[in-house]
């Protein structure tokens, strides 16, 4: 996933549809929100989404033409292996064979079916393309132990190919479509460098294991459960 983040461009060039992009970006949540995942007999982890078009669209708020081009993105991208005839479509979700893999807070975001956030993207703006960069980028670089991403602009940028001019309209649509709960701007007062700002993901309390009291830099709110995915 994050090696596909930069080649992921808002770009019209040889009639490509950019909205494909962001969609695929937002398609690729909804099928690991819906995937069963096993390890199979050589052990190797397995995630497998079943869903059709109508499921996918209740999930991202996307029309048929958008999720058929999103998936086929991410079918070129190598993150997603389709399965099954066209009535009964499954989607298997690649894994690297060293099983490394990142959280997604899934209950905190989702209400039924839907995932709530996604109810605001227009498919219009470039900046909706990299706000879903950006998401998914924060979740990976999270480490185990932490509630919070850290992240300075000018690694964002080398990352996810997102210009540090753009990430502010990016960070500023995470947090107004509920992607993104908060950031926190204070520093350690121990480290004599500058420490990158922390953001924090929607439903982030159920990433780590909370131990007592309330997590660094929030405020106390319902944990939610969480959904692994692949680090490519």
């Amino acid at each position: 996933m994050l090696a596909a983040l930069p080649e992921m461009k808002w770009s019209t060039a040889d009639n490509a549809r950019p909205a494909a992009e962001t969609s695929a970006l937002m398609l690729f949540v909804a099928l690991n929100f819906m995937a069963t995942a096993w390890l199979d007999e050589q052990g190797r982890y397995v995630a497998v989404a079943e869903g059709t078009y109508v499921d996918l669209g209740e999930a991202t708020g996307l029309s048929r033409a958008l999720i058929s081009a999103g998936l086929q993105r991410l079918v070129t991208l190598g993150l997603i292996s389709p399965e099954g005839s066209h009535q009964k479509r499954r989607y298997k979700i690649n894994w690297p064979g060293e099983h490394r893999f990142f959280k997604l807070p899934c209950h905190a975001i989702v209400a039924g079916n839907v995932i709530k956030p996604f109810a605001h993207f227009t498919m219009r703006s470039k900046h909706e393309l990299h706000a879903m960069k950006l998401y998914l980028y924060f979740a990976a670089v999270r480490s185990n132990h932490a509630y919070f991403s850290m992240a300075s602009y000018e690694t964002i940028s080398e990352r996810t190919g997102i210009s540090e001019r753009d990430i502010r309209k990016a960070i500023s649509l995470l947090i107004g479509t509920g992607l993104l709960v908060g950031i926190n701007r204070d520093h350690s007062h121990v480290s004599t460098v500058n420490e990158p700002n922390k953001y924090y993901l929607t439903g982030y309390q159920a990433l780590v294991q909370q131990k007592s009291g309330t997590p660094d830099g929030g405020t106390a709110a319902t944990p939610a459960s969480t959904v692994a995915v692949a680090i490519t």
